[in-house]
């Protein structure tokens, strides 16, 4: 998953871009205890908010990946 967050991070698509390095970010925090599981669950989610993300994507293989990505990380959390 942090593999995927960090090629994300770096696509060229700057919807997906900003958003896999907040979600590093958010596991990051998790990782050091500076957050609760439950605010990661619930930080992790918004990152993948649908209308937000579906006004914004314009690569479904490059939303999927994201979206899987966040969804694995908050249920591994």
């Amino acid at each position: 998953m942090i593999e995927q967050l960090q090629f994300l991070s770096t696509c060229g698509r700057p919807w997906a871009e900003q958003r896999a390095q907040m979600a590093l970010e958010i596991t990051q925090a998790a990782q050091q205890g500076a957050i609760s599981q439950s605010e990661y669950q619930a930080l992790m989610a918004d990152l993948i908010e649908s209308d937000k993300l579906n006004a914004e994507a314009d690569d479904m293989d490059v939303k999927n990946l994201l979206v899987s990505c966040i969804m694995i990380g908050a249920k591994l959390a």
